[in-house]
């Protein structure tokens, strides 16, 4: 069985694919599922306990959620508090650069 730290550029290679279907759907303005919002978030956490850098498009993701909840004030406060919670799930994550 191949040691799951081996497995991590796979993860990785994944993750951008996932995360640039996200952002495709978001420009279409398509809904984005939760199973794939979480799968990022998930892939997210990951990588980082391993230290391995975060895929670019998911740096935007990250980037842009933290946008978001910054424009959210007069939004309805169920969206706002959801917002704000995966936007302080992936505060570990901002401010870093891809490769």
């Amino acid at each position: 069985m191949i040691a799951s730290s081996e497995r991590l550029p796979e993860l990785s290679r994944l993750t951008g694919l996932l995360a640039d279907q996200v952002l495709d759907a978001q420009i279409m303005s398509r809904p984005i599922l939760d199973q794939h919002i979480r799968a990022l978030l998930d892939a997210a956490l990951l990588l980082d306990e391993y230290g391995v850098p975060l895929p670019p498009l998911l740096t935007q993701i990250v980037y842009e959620i933290d946008t978001e909840t910054g424009r959210m004030a007069e939004t309805d406060a169920v969206v706002q508090d959801e917002a704000k919670s995966m936007a302080w799930l992936l505060r570990p994550f901002q401010g870093r650069k891809g490769p």
